[in-house]
């Protein structure tokens, strides 16, 4: 009884989300005599806030939802990102006179994308860009301190993915066809990207949902597992609609609540902070 309540309660979730995502942002932002969005930034906007409620049913409540930049130590700096999860008990609150929020690498979670219809090559460019972000703490974190860990063990995001930003991607629909897909993402990476900096998921609401595969056919939501790649997985719905959906919420919840949380430094984030005198107590 109580598998079957909480199946109907996402079921109802999943099904006002892919609405509202779907149907109700493009009555709300979009002209049908000039076949144009009223106003972009605001359709933008309502979307990424409708993933952002999404997400908060199957993220850990210790973990926050927002949007920004990610920063390291090393005066690197992350293009915009739609969705950050991070630990909201550790992270200091940096924002900018414009509200534009950043946030230390050594505390965030995950990292999403929201887009609408993508193209192959559209999808191959927000991938890359996920790509980037994930590099932005991998061997760049200095003198790494552990807050939480689920896992034993010294920090290593070479070797273990729970050490790495999660980064995921949701989209309205693929406007290509999807057979092949788990060969060409593969063909996208091929010989420019290290298997741990590949996405972890991406939902379709449309399609399907893109992750990986063990050497035992097991699905799996990391790109990498003690330094092996993993293959590509598309799993797409037939006889079960929710299908994709499920996957990506138990396999997000597993990648937040494992994802490991550094100790951020904050003195390194600060610059020079010599130049000054002392005076001690004799």
């Amino acid at each position: 009884m109580a598998v079957k309540i909480f199946e109907t309660l996402l079921k109802e979730k999943i099904d006002i989300f892919r609405q509202s995502f779907c149907s109700v942002s493009r009555t709300l932002f979009f002209d049908e005599q000039t076949q144009t969005l009223t106003h972009p930034g605001e359709f933008g906007t309502y979307r990424e806030r409708l993933v952002s409620e999404f997400l908060r049913l199957f993220v850990p409540g210790r973990l926050a939802v927002d949007s920004g930049f990610l920063i390291n130590a090393f005066d690197d700096v992350s293009t915009q990102c739609d969705v950050v999860i991070f630990d909201a008990a550790s992270t200091p609150l940096m924002r900018s006179e414009e509200n534009q929020r950043f946030f230390p690498v050594e505390t965030v979670c995950a990292v999403g994308e929201v887009k609408s219809i993508l193209t192959e090559a559209q999808l191959k460019d927000a991938l890359e860009k996920l790509s980037r972000v994930k590099r932005l703490r991998d061997n760049n974190v200095k003198n790494p301190s552990l807050i939480r860990r689920t896992h034993e063990g010294d920090y290593n995001p070479q070797m273990y993915p729970y050490d790495q930003i999660a980064t995921f991607l949701i989209c309205e629909k693929f406007d290509f066809k999807t057979d092949g897909l788990s060969s060409k993402i593969n063909s996208w990476y091929q010989n420019a990207t290290n298997a741990r900096f590949r996405h972890n998921l991406i939902l379709s609401i449309s399609d399907g949902i893109c992750l990986y595969r063990d050497a035992k056919e097991v699905t799996m939501m990391y790109p990498f597992i003690n330094g092996v790649a993993l293959k590509n997985r598309f799993v797409y719905p037939d006889t079960n609609p929710y299908v994709h959906f499920k996957l990506f919420c138990s396999y997000m919840y597993m990648v937040t609540s494992n994802a490991t949380v550094l100790y951020p430094e904050i003195s390194d984030y600060m610059g020079d902070v010599s130049g000054g005198l002392q005076r001690d107590q004799p």
